[in-house]
């Protein structure tokens, strides 16, 4: 415990991005829409990681080096009735993110999916889709700060399979899922997982989100060991400048022992964040966090040693144009 909380309480870093995105097609009535972006770090790490690759992160994953984080080109296909998308990307995320994919050419797929209009506003996706589950998104850009919570870092950012998304009122909206996995392309056993994400607006300030995940993380042909997982989040404006969010994780595991008998083990994560911005190019955010595996069951560490990790950011942000920004980030 002592030695991960030094690490993360020394960790300081300038981090920079840019990330130009949405570049439309010029005919407005297309169904067409490409955009592309580039995500560009330096990051530097007082603890002088190994071989500069620092630890529990996929996010600005290398230490003291100029890097491309996530560079993509993206194109959107949207009509009434059928709708689809395809990305492709590179850089640090994408290497660390997919170290597990067996097909390297799957490394190169951020997304691919297509999907049919049920009537209304249901929608069946099927391909590789972002994740159902979490506050912070894939594109730097759209989140309050740069690097990611452990909370997001310990959760899956895509999943593949089919996706039931619409709405069940003017203020709830749903998504349902039948994946391969947690967060993996090619099946690692025979079994498929479920999940659900309900999402609640009930006015301009507020927005109520729950989400969960149950299957089966066995990578043996002849035994199961399920998960659930549940992730929820509330955001809340107080004004036009100023937004808190407060989000919790809850995860269980059955873990196999040494005999054979089965043990079911948890870990929990919970997340503190908020961004300021008094001006349209200029804002300032904080997140505090912390995350409890004491089983290493989302992050193993040396010498099996509970990974129980409290941890603050501070970050400033410059907008110089509407898909683009500058960021630092300590």
């Amino acid at each position: 415990m002592h030695t991960l909380y030094r690490f993360f309480a020394a960790f300081c870093s300038l981090l920079m991005a840019t990330s130009p995105v949405l570049a439309q097609d010029s005919t407005a009535t297309s169904p067409w829409n490409f955009s592309a972006g580039a995500d560009i770090y330096y990051a530097y790490e007082t603890n002088q990681p190994d071989e500069r690759d620092r630890l529990y992160t996929t996010q600005a994953a290398r230490h003291n080096e100029f890097n491309l984080n996530w560079g993509y080109l993206q194109a959107d296909y949207r009509s009434k009735k059928v709708r689809g998308t395809m990305a492709l990307h590179t850089g640090t995320y994408a290497q660390f993110n997919y170290a597990a994919e067996p097909n390297d050419l799957y490394r190169l797929i951020a997304e691919a999916h297509a999907g049919v209009n049920l009537g209304g506003s249901f929608w069946l996706d099927a391909g590789i889709i972002p994740s159902h589950v979490g506050y912070e998104s894939t594109f730097s850009i759209f989140n309050e700060i740069y690097t990611r919570a452990l909370m997001a870092e310990g959760s899956p950012y895509f999943s593949t399979g089919v996706q039931l998304s619409g709405d069940l009122g003017e203020t709830l909206s749903f998504k349902a899922v039948l994946v391969n996995g947690w967060q993996n392309i090619a099946e690692t056993n025979e079994a498929k997982s479920v999940g659900l994400a309900l999402n609640f607006r009930p006015n301009d300030r507020l927005e109520l989100n729950y989400g969960n995940y149950f299957g089966n993380e066995s990578l043996l042909e002849d035994e199961t060991l399920y998960r659930f997982f549940q992730h929820t989040y509330a955001r809340y404006n107080f004004s036009e400048v100023f937004h808190a969010v407060v989000s919790f994780d809850l995860g269980s595991q059955q873990l196999l022992g040494a005999s054979g008998e089965k043990t079911t083990e948890t870990w929990y994560t919970g997340m503190v964040l908020g961004e300021y911005r008094p001006r349209e190019h200029y804002s300032l955010a904080f997140r505090a966090e912390l995350f409890n595996d004491p089983q290493q069951i989302i992050f193993a560490t040396p010498n099996q040693q509970a990974f129980e990790i409290a941890g603050f950011s501070l970050g400033f942000n410059y907008f110089p144009a509407e898909n683009a920004a500058l960021r630092f980030e300590s």
